[in-house]
């Protein structure tokens, strides 16, 4: 009898140590996840992953993210392979040179698959053909902006040095770089296209409306990464998606996201911004395109005879939103 109340006594004495245990287990399984994502520029081509972080998306699925701006794809790519900010969303051309020289960067999803920039030009420039010895503003050298321009002037019949790519920066710094003609064009999205207009600058060729496939931007990780933290990779995805849902669905609620990141009052402009970049380029099952990315190979293979060898799957892994499409979550998404 001494000894069953003994045995009673320390077990109800071990009962508060059990329960801090689990608590503290539970605890460390709920803990969210602390991860850094970086983005590129303040445009309506990023919302994706500004949604993802005002709607809660991230946190849903367990991730504590912290957005960080860095200016142009090839530092976010520096920035994505010394492991400072693992997942990017960036220009895909940045990602497909740095796979080129054997880093391992890859898309996991392909974000914007057209073009989604106006070329602004000053009084000087007429055609596209007297862009020949001018000097042309871009974010950075490298960058989604400059890689398109590129593409495009060249069926222009303007190779990559007949014209001179300067790095300017931020759209402010652009505008005023052409203000004052120390560049002579520059490609813009809205809004930023309506504070072009106002200082006077001249929209000459819209690259919507090209009929042309191209790999614009898309979320980015290395393929070491995906090996490391798959689990990570994929809770990201479905956050991704979700953002991708929300903002083709609720438009006011996409609206309120851009005009806060954008900084922008003017509804009209941030109406604009939807209509003509986020509706018209966001795709709702956000694969990447093969030919968008193998015209940017076409494109390389002049300078860098590794991208005649290569194929756009090289640059890719869509095992992840393969496999959400097959388990239907897109379909209940949309239904």
């Amino acid at each position: 009898m001494r000894n069953r109340f003994l045995r009673v006594f320390i077990s109800l004495l071990c009962v508060p140590f059990v329960l801090s245990i689990a608590h503290s287990l539970v605890g460390a399984q709920t803990q969210p996840e602390k991860l850094r994502v970086a983005y590129t520029v303040i445009s309506p081509t990023q919302l994706n992953v500004w949604t993802a972080k005002e709607l809660g998306f991230y946190a849903k699925h367990g991730l504590d993210v912290e957005l960080v701006l860095l200016v142009g794809a090839p530092l976010a790519v520096t920035a994505m392979l010394a492991g400072e900010t693992p997942i990017i969303h960036t220009g895909a051309s940045a990602v497909i040179t740095s796979n080129l020289t054997g880093s391992g960067a890859v898309l996991i999803a392909g974000s914007v698959n057209r073009f989604p920039y106006i070329l602004f030009v000053t009084d000087q420039i007429k055609r596209v053909e007297d862009l020949r010895g001018k000097k042309f503003g871009v974010s950075r050298i490298g960058s989604a902006d400059n890689a398109a321009a590129q593409t495009v002037f060249e069926r222009y019949g303007l190779k990559a040095d007949d014209v001179a790519y300067v790095t300017i920066g931020s759209v402010p710094a652009r505008l005023a770089a052409m203000q004052s003609n120390a560049i002579q064009a520059t490609l813009l999205q809205p809004p930023e296209t309506l504070k072009a207009k106002e200082i006077g600058v001249r929209a000459l060729l819209d690259f919507t409306k090209l009929d042309v496939e191209w790999q614009q931007n898309g979320v980015a990780v290395t393929r070491d990464y995906i090996k490391k933290k798959p689990d990570t990779v994929r809770r990201f995805m479905r956050a991704f998606v979700d953002a991708v849902h929300y903002n083709l669905t609720n438009a006011k609620g996409a609206q309120k996201v851009l005009q806060k990141y954008l900084d922008v009052k003017d509804e009209k402009a941030i109406e604009e911004s939807y209509n003509e970049i986020v509706l018209k380029l966001t795709r709702r099952v956000p694969y990447p395109t093969a030919p968008g990315i193998q015209l940017f190979l076409d494109q390389l293979k002049s300078r860098n005879p590794k991208a005649a060898q290569a194929k756009p799957s090289d640059f890719t892994d869509i095992s992840f939103l393969k496999e959400l499409e097959s388990s239907g979550y897109f379909d209940r998404l949309y239904r």
